[in-house]
């Protein structure tokens, strides 16, 4: 498992949510496949740009969840799926059915951008060859996420303010 062009980033939710939370920064998950062609033209047509790529090095903890990924975890990983009752054994089913119960999306690429919490800061989006559009994305999810620490830190300061 790997990220193009030099992007360093996790291959697993909560080790990308833990790094997260520890640089203060918001979440980008790539639900991507090994086979997913337009995964791949869009790494190379949008992905490499340098505005798109500056963004995703600088601004976000990168996590790539492929849901094609046969790699079987170990047992005491497994678990029933409340989405279809079936035995979730490896990472890409995992990843998978965390996809789709979720977000209720079973579409790759799927872009997702979440704070430190999980809660997603914008409208997911999915393949979209336009450069300007991907950066529209990342920079409304960056917004959002710096006013919701905003509002959290103005109403924390209150809160401290009104004690006696």
């Amino acid at each position: 498992l790997e990220l193009p062009y030099g992007i360093q980033g996790y291959f697993d939710y909560e080790q990308a949510l833990d790094c997260a939370k520890k640089q203060d920064k918001p979440l980008f998950i790539d639900f991507t496949g090994h086979g997913c062609v337009n995964c791949r033209e869009m790494e190379a047509a949008v992905w490499s740009d340098p505005k798109v790529l500056k963004r995703l090095k600088k601004d976000y903890v990168v996590v790539a969840l492929y849901v094609d990924e046969k790699t079987e975890l170990p047992e005491d990983e497994w678990y029933v799926s409340a989405y279809d009752d079936r035995v979730k054994r490896s990472i890409g089913g995992q990843n998978l059915d965390f996809m789709i119960q979720k977000l209720n999306a079973n579409a790759q690429p799927y872009y997702t951008l979440v704070n430190t919490d999980g809660a997603l800061l914008s409208t997911p989006k999915s393949y979209d060859l336009s450069v300007a559009n991907f950066v529209e994305f990342l920079d409304n999810g960056l917004k959002e996420f710096n006013e919701k620490i905003e509002i959290e830190t103005i109403g924390n300061e209150g809160a401290q303010s009104n004690e006696p």
